[in-house]
């Protein structure tokens, strides 16, 4: 799709009447660098973008996609579902698999590997990582003796530690989460996190507000089955916050997958109908300039609202299993056998 696209979206205001703004957008698929599945996304800056997926391939640019830089740890059949980006020249990697396969690494520019942790326990499965500043972090896995997984790092990354299981709500049969696009579990520097859990007939948020010393849960409208639930949770502030999932073996048809909160995580109330089928492995959610943009992807193509959910426009119907936004205005896309595509924005204005 070329070009460029307006959009047309009313935003409501407290305290002031609607007024329509318009943002553009250009999709831009991108050369393959490597004919890997890409499921880790984390945009560092506006010009470094790290990536990692299938076959230990771990990919950097540092100049906004122009050229790209490429690793493969020597286990090649770890499959690096996650990524964060510590610097444009350091990343703590996580692959998901059962037992050892879940592991997470450091990986530095000049192609050394750090270990920092391996899965212990044979019935867990990491699912994602995420960061809320240089130091403390969170990993989460499949439920283990009917408690939910979550390890937290202080040191950046380098060493692990399960927290305490008592701190948690119990698991249900089957719950834990879906390694699907490296996006579900959410946070912000406040100390909040957010988990969206699925299989086994599950699909809620977990919920800390300091760090992961306490958690609460949150049930949510999203649909529920043994392979359904949520797979990427996002959240712009302390507030407003979207899920996105579905059924995974439902892949032809219209199911309760996409939803919003205002309140933290508390109360959802589910999108509009989107234009792509089946379910949604990846979803960005992200302010730019005064436009809130929402994009959610899967096996069956990507779609993209400018109005938090009740209007969709379809981005592509190729297959993309992560996506994410960086609030100057460019997002990114990737998927299967590498697909890659460039999302910029224009034509807004900033706040002030």
């Amino acid at each position: 799709m070329k070009g460029w696209l307006k959009v047309s979206a009313i935003l409501v205001m407290a305290g002031l009447s609607c007024q329509e703004a318009q943002l553009g957008y250009k999709f831009e698929k991108q050369p393959q660098i490597t004919k890997s599945l890409l499921i880790g996304l984390d945009i560092f800056d506006h010009s470094t973008v790290w990536a990692s997926g299938t076959d230990a391939t771990v990919i950097r640019t540092l100049d906004g996609g122009s050229t790209w830089q490429s690793w493969q740890h020597q286990e090649d059949s770890l499959q690096f579902r996650d990524i964060h980006a510590i610097s444009a020249d350091d990343a703590i990697v996580m692959s998901a698999g059962p037992g050892r396969l879940s592991q997470i690494w450091k990986l530095r520019s000049d192609s050394s590997w750090r270990h920092c942790y391996t899965m212990d326990n044979p019935r867990g499965f990491l699912d994602a990582i995420a960061f809320w500043d240089d130091k403390r972090g969170l990993a989460y896995g499949d439920a283990i003796d009917r408690k939910p997984f979550i390890l937290k790092t202080k040191d950046g990354g380098l060493t692990w530690s399960r927290l305490d299981p008592g701190l948690m709500p119990d698991a249900g049969e089957g719950e834990g989460g879906f390694a699907a696009s490296g996006t579900c579990i959410a946070t912000q520097s406040s100390g909040r996190a957010w988990i969206g859990t699925g299989a086994g007939g599950n699909a809620r948020v977990l919920y800390t507000p300091d760090f992961g010393e306490s958690w609460f849960s949150y049930d949510t409208p999203m649909i529920k089955g043994e392979a359904a639930g949520i797979t990427s949770i996002r959240f712009l502030d302390d507030h407003r916050g979207l899920i996105a999932g579905g059924d995974l073996a439902l892949d032809s048809l219209y199911t309760p997958n996409i939803a919003f909160t205002s309140d933290g995580g508390q109360r959802w109330s589910l999108a509009s109908q989107p234009i792509t089928r089946g379910a949604f492995y990846g979803s960005a959610f992200q302010q730019i300039g005064k436009q809130i943009v929402s994009i959610v992807c899967g096996p069956n193509g990507a779609d993209i609202s400018l109005d938090q959910g009740r209007s969709w426009t379809n981005l592509t119907h190729e297959e993309y299993w992560t996506a994410s936004i960086y609030p100057n205005g460019t997002g990114w896309l990737m998927g299967r056998n590498g697909n890659m595509a460039k999302i910029i924005f224009s034509n807004f204005e900033e706040n002030r």
